[in-house]
Protein backbone atom coordinates (compact mmCIF):
# COMPACT_ATOMS: atom_id res chain seq x y z
CA UNK A 1 0.00 0.00 0.00
CA UNK A 2 1.14 3.47 -0.72
CA UNK A 3 2.11 5.78 2.31
CA UNK A 4 0.45 9.16 2.25
CA UNK A 5 2.41 12.11 2.44
CA UNK A 6 1.09 14.39 5.45
CA UNK A 7 -0.57 16.92 3.37
CA UNK A 8 -2.39 14.38 1.34
CA UNK A 9 -3.85 12.15 4.85
CA UNK A 10 -4.65 15.76 6.51
CA UNK A 11 -6.83 16.34 3.41
CA UNK A 12 -8.04 12.72 3.60
CA UNK A 13 -9.17 13.08 7.09
CA UNK A 14 -10.91 16.24 6.85
CA UNK A 15 -13.03 14.97 3.92
CA UNK A 16 -14.07 11.72 5.90
CA UNK A 17 -14.80 14.11 8.95
CA UNK A 18 -16.91 16.38 6.45
CA UNK A 19 -18.60 13.04 5.03
CA UNK A 20 -19.10 11.95 8.54
CA UNK A 21 -20.72 15.03 9.79
CA UNK A 22 -22.78 14.98 6.75
CA UNK A 23 -24.14 11.62 7.37
CA UNK A 24 -25.24 12.35 11.04
CA UNK A 25 -26.88 15.67 9.58
CA UNK A 26 -28.91 13.27 7.45
CA UNK A 27 -29.38 10.46 9.80
CA UNK A 28 -29.89 12.11 12.77
CA UNK A 29 -30.32 16.13 12.53
CA UNK A 30 -32.83 16.16 9.32
CA UNK A 31 -35.44 14.04 10.73
CA UNK A 32 -35.69 15.84 13.77
CA UNK A 33 -35.60 19.20 11.65
CA UNK A 34 -38.26 17.96 9.37
CA UNK A 35 -40.60 16.63 12.78
CA UNK A 36 -39.94 19.70 14.09
CA UNK A 37 -41.33 21.58 11.52
CA UNK A 38 -44.36 19.50 11.41
CA UNK A 39 -44.97 19.75 14.85
CA UNK A 40 -45.08 23.73 14.52
CA UNK A 41 -47.89 23.31 11.87
CA UNK A 42 -49.65 21.17 13.69
CA UNK A 43 -49.46 23.68 16.91
CA UNK A 44 -50.43 26.47 14.36
CA UNK A 45 -53.51 24.55 12.83
CA UNK A 46 -54.28 23.82 16.43
CA UNK A 47 -54.09 27.72 17.75
CA UNK A 48 -56.46 28.16 14.80
CA UNK A 49 -59.02 25.76 15.46
CA UNK A 50 -59.10 26.75 19.21
CA UNK A 51 -59.56 30.26 17.77
CA UNK A 52 -62.31 29.63 16.47
CA UNK A 53 -63.70 27.52 19.51
CA UNK A 54 -63.43 30.37 21.55
CA UNK A 55 -64.89 33.03 18.80
CA UNK A 56 -67.80 30.43 19.10
CA UNK A 57 -67.81 30.26 22.95
CA UNK A 58 -67.54 34.16 23.11
CA UNK A 59 -70.89 34.35 20.66
CA UNK A 60 -73.05 31.94 22.60
CA UNK A 61 -75.11 34.01 24.60
CA UNK A 62 -75.81 36.39 21.77
CA UNK A 63 -76.26 33.77 19.56
CA UNK A 64 -79.13 32.13 22.06
CA UNK A 65 -80.82 35.21 22.58
CA UNK A 66 -81.15 35.23 19.00
CA UNK A 67 -82.83 31.61 19.04
CA UNK A 68 -85.18 32.82 21.79
CA UNK A 69 -86.35 35.84 19.45
CA UNK A 70 -86.64 34.01 16.56
CA UNK A 71 -88.25 30.86 18.98
CA UNK A 72 -91.25 33.67 20.03
CA UNK A 73 -91.28 35.50 16.37
CA UNK A 74 -92.05 32.29 14.44
CA UNK A 75 -93.10 29.60 16.75
CA UNK A 76 -92.20 26.06 15.75
CA UNK A 77 -95.05 24.28 16.23
CA UNK A 78 -96.72 25.67 13.28
CA UNK A 79 -94.31 23.71 11.44
CA UNK A 80 -95.50 20.51 12.92
CA UNK A 81 -98.40 18.12 13.09
CA UNK A 82 -100.38 18.81 16.45
CA UNK A 83 -101.58 15.15 17.35
CA UNK A 84 -100.75 13.26 20.12
CA UNK A 85 -99.90 9.71 18.72
CA UNK A 86 -98.77 8.96 15.61
CA UNK A 87 -102.28 7.35 14.77
CA UNK A 88 -103.64 10.36 15.27
CA UNK A 89 -101.33 12.69 13.19
CA UNK A 90 -101.45 10.10 10.40
CA UNK A 91 -105.65 10.53 10.30
CA UNK A 92 -104.79 14.20 10.30
CA UNK A 93 -102.35 14.24 7.77
CA UNK A 94 -104.70 11.94 5.28
CA UNK A 95 -107.57 14.55 6.17
CA UNK A 96 -105.15 17.22 5.47
CA UNK A 97 -104.30 15.65 1.76
CA UNK A 98 -107.59 15.30 1.27
CA UNK A 99 -108.35 18.70 2.14
CA UNK A 100 -105.85 20.11 -0.15
CA UNK A 101 -106.78 17.63 -3.25
CA UNK A 102 -110.08 18.53 -3.53
CA UNK A 103 -109.13 22.34 -3.23
CA UNK A 104 -106.66 21.52 -5.98
CA UNK A 105 -109.29 19.70 -8.27
CA UNK A 106 -107.09 16.56 -7.55
CA UNK A 107 -108.54 13.26 -6.60
CA UNK A 108 -107.54 10.48 -4.27
CA UNK A 109 -108.04 7.44 -5.27
CA UNK A 110 -106.24 5.76 -2.26
CA UNK A 111 -104.08 6.62 0.68
CA UNK A 112 -102.49 4.26 3.32
CA UNK A 113 -100.76 4.67 6.56
CA UNK A 114 -96.66 3.59 6.28
CA UNK A 115 -95.75 2.38 9.77
CA UNK A 116 -92.05 3.83 10.07
CA UNK A 117 -89.48 2.55 12.35
CA UNK A 118 -88.68 4.70 15.01
CA UNK A 119 -85.66 6.38 15.05
CA UNK A 120 -84.22 9.11 17.00
CA UNK A 121 -85.57 12.78 16.86
CA UNK A 122 -88.91 13.64 15.73
CA UNK A 123 -91.79 11.08 15.34
CA UNK A 124 -92.03 10.43 11.77
CA UNK A 125 -95.38 9.92 9.62
CA UNK A 126 -95.68 8.72 6.45
CA UNK A 127 -99.00 7.88 4.38
CA UNK A 128 -98.84 6.51 0.50
CA UNK A 129 -101.47 8.06 -1.16
CA UNK A 130 -102.41 7.57 -5.17
CA UNK A 131 -104.06 10.10 -6.90
CA UNK A 132 -105.23 11.65 -9.94
CA UNK A 133 -105.20 14.63 -11.94
CA UNK A 134 -104.37 16.80 -15.13
CA UNK A 135 -100.90 18.01 -15.17
CA UNK A 136 -101.73 21.80 -13.37
CA UNK A 137 -103.78 20.48 -10.40
CA UNK A 138 -100.96 18.02 -9.39
CA UNK A 139 -98.52 20.45 -9.79
CA UNK A 140 -100.69 22.91 -7.81
CA UNK A 141 -101.12 20.54 -5.61
CA UNK A 142 -97.42 19.08 -5.13
CA UNK A 143 -96.94 22.83 -4.20
CA UNK A 144 -99.41 23.44 -2.18
CA UNK A 145 -98.32 20.65 -0.19
CA UNK A 146 -94.48 21.01 0.15
CA UNK A 147 -94.87 25.14 0.51
CA UNK A 148 -97.40 25.06 3.28
CA UNK A 149 -97.63 24.40 6.84
CA UNK A 150 -97.11 21.93 8.26
CA UNK A 151 -93.94 21.15 6.99
CA UNK A 152 -94.53 18.04 4.91
CA UNK A 153 -91.92 16.14 2.26
CA UNK A 154 -92.97 14.34 -0.77
CA UNK A 155 -90.48 10.93 -1.03
CA UNK A 156 -90.93 8.00 -4.25
CA UNK A 157 -92.92 10.65 -6.16
CA UNK A 158 -94.33 8.13 -9.65
CA UNK A 159 -96.35 10.24 -12.08
CA UNK A 160 -97.55 8.35 -15.13
CA UNK A 161 -99.85 9.18 -17.76
CA UNK A 162 -102.80 6.34 -18.10
CA UNK A 163 -103.59 5.72 -21.40
CA UNK A 164 -107.19 4.39 -20.73
CA UNK A 165 -107.74 7.47 -18.56
CA UNK A 166 -106.50 9.70 -20.75
CA UNK A 167 -108.92 7.87 -23.81
CA UNK A 168 -111.53 7.80 -21.48
CA UNK A 169 -111.17 11.83 -20.60
CA UNK A 170 -111.07 12.69 -24.08
CA UNK A 171 -114.57 11.79 -24.54
CA UNK A 172 -115.62 13.52 -21.49
CA UNK A 173 -113.31 16.53 -22.34
CA UNK A 174 -116.05 17.11 -25.50
CA UNK A 175 -118.71 17.19 -22.28
CA UNK A 176 -116.79 18.89 -19.66
CA UNK A 177 -113.36 20.19 -20.67
CA UNK A 178 -111.75 18.18 -17.69
CA UNK A 179 -108.66 15.90 -18.82
CA UNK A 180 -107.84 13.52 -15.71
CA UNK A 181 -105.13 11.26 -17.32
CA UNK A 182 -102.27 11.00 -14.99
CA UNK A 183 -101.72 8.74 -12.28
CA UNK A 184 -99.70 9.78 -9.30
CA UNK A 185 -97.85 8.01 -6.72
CA UNK A 186 -96.30 9.40 -3.45
CA UNK A 187 -95.15 9.14 -0.27
CA UNK A 188 -95.98 12.46 2.19
CA UNK A 189 -94.05 12.69 4.96
CA UNK A 190 -95.06 14.97 8.11
CA UNK A 191 -93.55 15.16 11.91
CA UNK A 192 -95.08 15.84 15.25
CA UNK A 193 -93.61 17.71 17.94
CA UNK A 194 -92.29 14.65 19.92
CA UNK A 195 -89.15 13.48 20.00
CA UNK A 196 -89.14 9.41 19.99
CA UNK A 197 -87.55 7.92 22.84
CA UNK A 198 -84.39 5.61 21.95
Amino acid sequence: MMALTPGRSRWLAIGLLIILTLLIIRVALLPLWIHWFSVADEIDMLEQRRDVYERLVDSLPGQRERLETLQQQVPSEAWYLQESTPALAAASLQQLLHGRASSSGVQVVSTQIINEPAEQGLQTVVIQAHLRGDLGEVVDLLYTLESGQPLLFIDNLTLLANPRRAAANTRATRSNGRTDHLDLRMNLTGYTGQEVQP
